[in-house]
């Protein structure tokens, strides 16, 4: 019997396995999908934590940590990125403002049209294709194995390991049997362009820029309660004509990607332990919505505390 499952090997996943075997343990993985197939591989990636609080603050404010020194190292596929985040209204300073390496106001001169007020800041950027590969080496050079396989509950798994770590994202809806979880469809596109020196983030109206090491991200949209995971030519259509306003040059530029992922809904984040048998608990990590790799290894961290207290 392995001590411990983790089920799901997206971000969320591979972070919680990594920091597991760090305390020691030697978890396995057993996913439906390998990670560059999971939605985490779409995602736009950047940590964003600016309407964020209590324990998601902490949570993303371990991350932030653990990102800054890996945007250090050119192999890790997290870079510093300049990014410029505006707002229709005035806002005060981020909680994490002086955690970061570089942050200013948006000049008035540098606003779009009907924005009111903005961040310049360096940033994490994550290359999800890239920075997935790098957990997923360190993962199974550290002795851990990834097995593909659908599960269909997590009691099918409950003599099988002592304690199971629940990183199904969207999935956990029927396999936590959690009504509260539901899809978040997004799309992105992945372009070739080598000339966006600065990034861009409009929240509200999900109008991202993200340059990062593979090319340049644009997004995107959130349609609640979507399982569409097919590409629509409409919304690729309408997301280079939003993001071409911004930054002209990207009307032109080429597609090398797109991306359909469904992110994991719910109104809050579940991360907590539960007994699923007198030989078997389960913790519960999912329902981060846009923000996994913002809370992840966060997320990681109380996983592994909590393994520790379980075993």
């Amino acid at each position: 019997m392995s001590e411990i499952i983790v089920i799901g090997s997206g971000v969320i996943g591979l972070s919680a396995a990594l920091d597991l075997q760090a305390a020691g343990f030697q978890p396995r993985i057993l996913t439906r999908d390998l990670p560059q197939a999971t939605t985490s591989v779409a995602a736009g990636a950047m940590w964003s934590a600016s309407d964020l609080d209590g324990r998601l603050r902490r949570w993303a404010e371990v991350s932030l940590r653990r990102f800054l020194p890996l945007a250090e190292a050119p192999v890790s596929g997290v870079t510093l990125q300049r990014m410029r985040e505006v707002y229709a209204q005035p806002v005060p300073d981020p909680w994490y403002r002086d955690l970061l390496p570089f942050f200013a106001r948006v000049p008035a001169r540098h606003m779009p049209p009907h924005m009111q007020d903005g961040y310049l800041m360096d940033l994490p950027m994550v290359a999800p294709p890239l920075y997935l590969s790098k957990l997923q080496a360190e993962f199974l050079g550290n002795g851990g194995s990834i097995e593909t396989r659908a599960v269909a509950s997590l009691s099918e798994l409950s003599d099988e390991a002592a304690l199971l770590v629940n990183c199904s994202g969207v999935g956990a809806r029927e396999l936590a049997d959690d009504a509260e979880v539901y899809p978040i469809r997004g799309q992105t596109i992945l372009l070739e362009s080598h000339d966006i020196a600065q990034g861009y983030m409009d929240n509200a109206a999900v109008d991202h820029i993200f340059p990062r090491g593979d090319g340049v991200l644009v997004g995107g949209i959130k349609v609640a309660g979507d399982w569409n995971r097919q590409l629509d030519p409409a919304v690729s259509a309408d997301i280079i004509s939003r993001v071409a306003k911004i930054e002209p040059s990207l009307g032109r530029a080429k597609a090398l990607r797109q991306f359909v992922g469904l992110r994991p809904g719910r109104a809050e984040v579940r991360l907590e332990a539960e007994r699923l048998s007198e030989s078997c608990a389960v913790i519960h990590n999912y329902g981060h919505a846009a923000i996994g790799y913002t809370l992840s290894w966060g997320c990681a961290a109380e996983v592994a505390a909590l393994a520790r207290n379980l075993l």
